[in-house]
Formats: structure tokens, C-alpha cells, sequence
């Protein structure tokens, strides 16, 4: 059968069995690893946790991984088996409709997956150890992959984008909210209510509030014309895709010769100004929706050192030191 006894549609599928309804040609074998993604799928770990977006994102990096080893049997799988998947995936390809797949990035986000995976079969008694808590890790972690803008990236992005363009609304939107960039391309009229951004990440799923800062105030009055429901649209006036966004931040970023700056690396950018102004982590996680201080420290390890370090000796100087 292909529902489990607790979830919706069981009954339905048994008494259609019983009378005789044909079996599906779908069954996978028990056992494989077609079989335990089914199961999964069906999970409270993976159907109760995230949003719509993660979970489809979940559910794309999973399917790679079923596509190719969907047939082998679970209990086959060694941690050399996992690293070898993992190395393979490191290796970056073009598709034949020009996308890139593939890359350090790619073998971390597949290992936290497999790794749910695996655990999901162990808690089934399918396997007693989980092969790819045993593997090494392979590959670097986005988030540290990404580059952080510096105050001069900003201002040479700014110098050739004058206000009252698309690319400048955009850097000043992500600069000021510190949203990704799946929510910067739907931010528009209703998210400012009586002076202040009210809004809710589409990752993480949490309500998000804060003032509305002067300059990104600018950069939207100063548009000739925004769109109904988002201030950034396309040359067709509708609200841009995820990728199209990103591949249009990318190009308006070589268009002010930074070809190593991201709208993502813009995240860490206004990360990086609230740590060098000596916020708390409250008060950096309240910004960011961040949910924990650590994932806070991930984004604010390019906070200037230098500066840091000088608010640090003024304040234990007047502490400790001793006039001669």
C-alpha cells in the first residue's frame, strides 16, 4: 500500500484493495531507498517542519539523490559509500538547458538531508547505525562561501546605480530589512504600515517588524513607478522569480564591477554594520529573523576587526589603565 495506516486516504486505498481495485505499478521494492523516501515524505520530520519553500527545496535536493540510487537497498550504504556520493556531487556540471549543478555547496546541502534521511531508516529498525553520520563532511558551507559587502562594495554599488533605479531600490531594500532575496523580490506597498516594515520570511516562517530607515525611504520615493503588490518588478511589470531576481542582482553587481558581491553577501553586509555598531545578539536576531546567537556569529564573522577591537581597548582602558 502506498499510504501508511495513520495518514489520509488509508482507508480508502484498503477498501479499493479489497475489492478488487488493481495494485499500482509504482510499489518499490522494500527495503530501497525509493521505498524509504515514500515513507519520509510522510514523516513528522519531514512534513511538519519548515515551510512550503524549504520543504520543496528539501524535497529537490532528496529526489538528486533518489534518481540515482533509488533502486538500492538501504542496508547497502557504508560511510564510504555516502563520501563517495558526497565527493561526487562537490564536482560542479552544466545541464543541457545551461544550468550548473553541482559544488562544495551542493555536498553540504545534500549531506543535512541524507543525514535526516538515514536517521528516519534507523528510527524504522531498518539499519542500526546511520552511515552518514560516519562519513566525513565534504565541502564548504554556504553561508561562509558567501562574500560580505564592505562599505566601499556599497558605495561603488550605489555610484553607479542612482536613486530612482530598480538595482538601487534593491540594494537598499536588502541593506535595511535584511531579507533574502526570495522575500526582497516580493516586498511592496502592504508590507509598510504607518511608517514600519511589517513582514514574514518565507524560509523561517516568522513575523518580522521593524522601522522603516530614512535612506530606503528614498530609494522609494524616488521610483518613477513600482509595481502594485511588490516595488520591484520586471520590463513586463509583474514581480520577479526567485532565480530571475538573482540573476538580475548578479548582473547589476558586474554592471558596478563587483563580480564578487551577492545579493546574499548583502545580508551579511548590514550583519557585519550591526555587529561593528556593538549590538547585542537580541537585537541583531530581532533584524535578521534569525532564530539562535550562533546562527548570528555565522553571519557576523566579517564584522570589521579592527573596529571591534578599538571598541574594545576604549572601554577596559578606562577601566584598568593607570595615569603615569
Amino acid at each position: 500500500m502506498k499510504t501508511l495506516p495513520d495518514q489520509p486516504g488509508f482507508d480508502a486505498e484498503y477498501k479499493a484493495l479489497l475489492a478488487g481495485a488493481p495494485q499500482s505499478d509504482t510499489r518499490h521494492s522494500p527495503g530501497s531507498v525509493n521505498d524509504l523516501v515514500t515513507r519520509y515524505y510522510r514523516s513528522a520530520d519531514f512534513a511538519a517542519k519548515g515551510t512550503d519553500v524549504t520543504r520543496a527545496r528539501r524535497r529537490g535536493i532528496i529526489e538528486s539523490f533518489r534518481e540515482e540510487f533509488g533502486k538500492d537497498r538501504i542496508t547497502d550504504f557504508r560511510f564510504d559509500h555516502i563520501e563517495a556520493v558526497l565527493m561526487r556531487r562537490t564536482e560542479k556540471r552544466v545541464l543541457k538547458n545551461g544550468r550548473t549543478v553541482g559544488g562544495q555547496v551542493a555536498a553540504v546541502n545534500l549531506r543535512k538531508q541524507l543525514m535526516r534521511l538515514f536517521a528516519y531508516a534507523k528510527k524504522l529498525g531498518w539499519i542500526e547505525t546511520n552511515p552518514v553520520a560516519d562519513a566525513d563532511k565534504v565541502g564548504k558551507d554556504r553561508i561562509e562561501g558567501f562574500y560580505t559587502w564592505t562599505e566601499e562594495d556599497i558605495a561603488a554599488y550605489q555610484a553607479k546605480h542612482k536613486l530612482g533605479t530598480k538595482a538601487r531600490l534593491a540594494l537598499e531594500i536588502i541593506l535595511w530589512t535584511g531579507q533574502r532575496r526570495s522575500d526582497a523580490r516580493l516586498f511592496g506597498p502592504r508590507h509598510i504600515v504607518n511608517g514600519r516594515i511589517q513582514f514574514r520570511s518565507t524560509k523561517t516562517n516568522v513575523d518580522l517588524g521593524m522601522p522603516l530607515a530614512a535612506d530606503l525611504r528614498r530609494a522609494i520615493d524616488a521610483m518613477p513607478s513600482i509595481g502594485i503588490n511588490t516595488f520591484l518588478v520586471t520590463e513586463h511589470g509583474k514581480p520577479f522569480t526567485k532565480d530571475g531576481f538573482g540573476n538580475k542582482f548578479r548582473d547589476w553587481c558586474d554592471d558596478a564591477g563587483l563580480p564578487q558581491c551577492t545579493a546574499h553577501g548583502l545580508r551579511k553586509a548590514i550583519a557585519r554594520r550591526m555587529a561593528e555598531s556593538r549590538l547585542t545578539d537580541e537585537q541583531m536576531m530581532a533584524v535578521g529573523g534569525w532564530k539562535t546567537a550562533s546562527q548570528v556569529r555565522t553571519y557576523t564573522e566579517a564584522a570589521n576587526q579592527q573596529a571591534l577591537a578599538e571598541g574594545a581597548i576604549q572601554q577596559i582602558s578606562g577601566l584598568y589603565s593607570k595615569e603615569p
